[in-house]
């Protein structure tokens, strides 16, 4: 620097030895102060063709004018105030008018070198430069808002070449304007080592872009084939992170649109906005926080909603502060996806695509921590530095892929699972349709009714009506629990209930050997059963019940009688020891079986039961109807009570008309 200064002066060669030594002393005052107060003079600075790389954002001087007075003839005015740059950066963030910076250099060299100056912002709208050569100014423009072909290099880098003659001194004017905060490290390469710097650049971020493409068109494949939202969201997460590395690494400046760059800076801060609120939905799909952390979840939707709404706040603030907003807010949803991460962690230690979660985000809060330490100029723009922001998205996005995979792998366990469940549903749903009557209307000329509702796909209740001449058998059982378990000893029942077809008038008897063939098999579960023979020669009917409801006789007056014998449930512990019981056939009315699904259905609303009361009383009313409408009806009025089509028990009900109607 000295070397540099002292150039400035015009002293001749002799000019040391023909000074006095107070002459001397005050040439090392002058020296001296200039040292502590540099920036008070605009004095060249020498840059050499053996250097490779050098920072020069220290020596620059600057001055902020009003837009309407920001050309060159004014900042050349002699009342111009240059000030000295504050920072080893240029850094205004809150500059709303054009900013410009100058310095003054010198070339020490033997050639003519053709040098680079190299701003490190790809995102500054408009970077003009001007200087005067021969006589003559030259201006240059690059940045974001100009067209390639306008740029002095085709490149996403905004940078000017500079040819300096041996010992030629050249004052460099640059005019920065710009909608984002104005950052920039502001550098001097000679040209062999800005060809290296340029390319070894090119080649990162074709890296990286090719390699986020890869993850894009797996995301999208992951989104179609799986269909979850999870991975749609993802997908939309992926693409929105590679918009915004397209701004921060300048690709962006590649893609033009007419004649105007102004859409890019709408473009970039709504991109910001749209990432956090696909990252949140993101976050709470992947780590199912609606399930684990209900309030944590409502923050989450809380914080997307203002995200959204944030969006349109572009039509109501000033495009700077609506970048701020967005640059600022952005580490909202990071944090909070780290926080939610670090929970889920603890709660599933052993979940590894949950430890790849929390990694991801970690890896994008630190790629931006050092952006921002970059940006702050509290750390340079080499190596790791310069590369931190793109470097830790495409570290976030390699931990979210695996984790995603992961996440493939085991909805394709679950899938196949599924299936394997849907095949055995099926066998199930076959087994249990053969439990079913078949579509009888009449037996032996008395009319019938039947319906049955399950709880699930597949049901416990069973029902068996054996026809002959002049005997009819009626059996209705009611296994515990429902499902495929349940089913399968109702299907056990029913191969079982071949005892009672040989000896119909023994129901007592057909049931204890239904009971003992079952024994092996009922595992903990019970079923209760009732069984009914009616003898239409004779006017009897035997009954039997195995602790199960009575059954209802129903008259053509609307009075109701409970017909039931003594008997336990069937179970492997306890004897049933059922006894029969014979009555007269009556000659007109109906006889009506049911489950306790009936009277157990439970109103979605305040849990009151459909009840017995009700379900008599509704019997009453329908004294006079077939036994099909009179199942129909009660059908009817059970769903209508419980507000749904499914209850929590299965409901079966079984009518028969005594009269002969045909």
């Amino acid at each position: 620097m000295l070397r540099n200064w002292l150039s400035f002066f015009p002293f001749s060669p002799g000019f040391p030895q023909r000074c006095s030594s107070g002459s001397s002393y005050k040439l090392l005052t002058i020296v001296s102060i200039l040292l502590i107060n540099q920036a008070a003079w605009s004095f060249p600075l020498s840059i050499e063709e053996s250097k490779n790389y050098r920072d020069i954002g220290k020596y620059f001087e600057y001055v902020i004018v009003p837009e309407k007075d920001s050309s060159l003839d004014r900042v050349l005015r002699e009342d111009t105030i240059w000030r000295p740059n504050p920072k080893a950066t240029i850094s205004f963030p809150r500059a709303k008018d054009p900013l410009w910076i100058r310095i003054t250099l010198i070339h020490y060299g033997n050639l003519p070198h053709t040098f680079f100056l190299h701003f490190s912002s790809p995102v500054v709208d408009v970077f003009e430069l001007h200087t005067q050569v021969k006589g003559n100014w030259i201006t240059q423009w690059s940045g974001e808002q100009v067209l390639q072909r306008n740029k002095p290099l085709y490149s996403h880098i905004p940078a000017f070449p500079i040819t300096l003659s041996p010992d030629e001194t050249r004052t460099i004017y640059v005019k920065i304007h710009s909608a984002n905060p104005i950052f920039n490290f502001v550098s001097v390469y000679n040209s062999r080592s800005f060809i290296a710097f340029s390319k070894k650049q090119d080649i990162f971020f074709a890296a990286y872009f090719g390699a986020g493409f890869m993850m894009f068109l797996f995301s999208l494949f992951l989104a179609h084939t799986l269909r979850y939202r999870k991975f749609f969201y993802y997908f939309f997460y992926l693409a929105t992170v590679l918009l915004i590395n397209s701004f921060s690494t300048g690709f962006m400046q590649y893609i033009e649109i007419g004649n105007s760059h102004t859409w890019k800076n709408y473009l970039f801060p709504v991109t910001i906005y749209l990432t956090s609120v696909f990252g949140l939905l993101f976050t709470t799909e992947f780590l199912e926080t609606e399930k684990h952390f209900p309030k944590t979840t409502k923050l989450t939707k809380g914080f997307i909603i203002l995200f959204i709404s944030l969006i349109f706040s572009i039509f109501f603030l000033e495009l700077r502060d609506f970048i701020q907003l967005g640059v600022i807010l952005v580490i909202i949803p990071i944090l909070l996806a780290l926080s939610i991460s670090i929970m889920a962690v603890f709660k599933n230690k052993k979940k590894l695509e949950v430890i790849l979660f929390l990694f991801a985000f970690g890896s994008i809060l630190i790629g931006g921590a050092l952006n921002t330490m970059t940006v702050q100029g509290w750390i340079r723009p080499i190596h790791l530095s310069s590369y931190s922001l793109p470097l830790g998205s495409a570290i976030e996005v390699f931990f979210l892929s695996m984790a995603l995979v992961l996440k493939a792998s085991d909805y394709r366990k679950a899938t196949e699972e599924k299936q394997e469940l849907d095949l055995q549903l099926k066998i199930a749903q076959k087994l249990q349709n053969g439990l079913l009557p078949k579509k009888l209307s009449h037996a032996n000329g008395h009319a019938l009714g039947f319906r049955y509702s399950p709880a699930s796909d597949i049901g416990g209740d069973f029902v068996q009506i054996i026809v002959k001449e002049n005997e009819i058998g009626l059996f209705l059982c009611d296994v515990s629990g429902h499902g495929i378990p349940a089913a399968m000893i109702a299907s056990m029942t029913k191969v079982s209930l071949q005892i009672w077809d040989d000896s119909l008038d023994r129901p007592a008897y057909a049931a204890e050997r239904i009971r003992l063939s079952l024994l092996s098999s009922l595992s903990g579960h019970f079923l209760s059963a009732f069984f009914v023979y009616l003898d239409q020669k004779n006017k009897i009917m035997i009954v039997a019940n195995a602790g199960h409801h009575p059954m209802i006789y129903l008259d053509r007056n609307g009075n109701l009688e409970h017909i039931t014998s003594y008997g336990r449930a069937v179970n492997e512990y306890i004897e049933s020891a059922m006894i029969e019981k014979t009555l007269p056939l009556p000659d007109t009315g109906t006889l009506i079986l049911y489950t306790d699904g009936v009277i157990e259905a439970r109103n979605a609303t305040d849990g009151e039961l459909f009840g017995e009361d009700r379900f008599y009383s509704l019997l009453q009313t329908l004294k006079d109807a077939k036994p099909q409408q009179i199942c129909d009806q009660v059908i009817i009025e059970v769903e209508k009570f419980q507000k749904s089509k499914r209850s929590d028990d299965d409901i079966t009900i079984l009518a028969i008309a005594l009269e002969r109607s045909i």
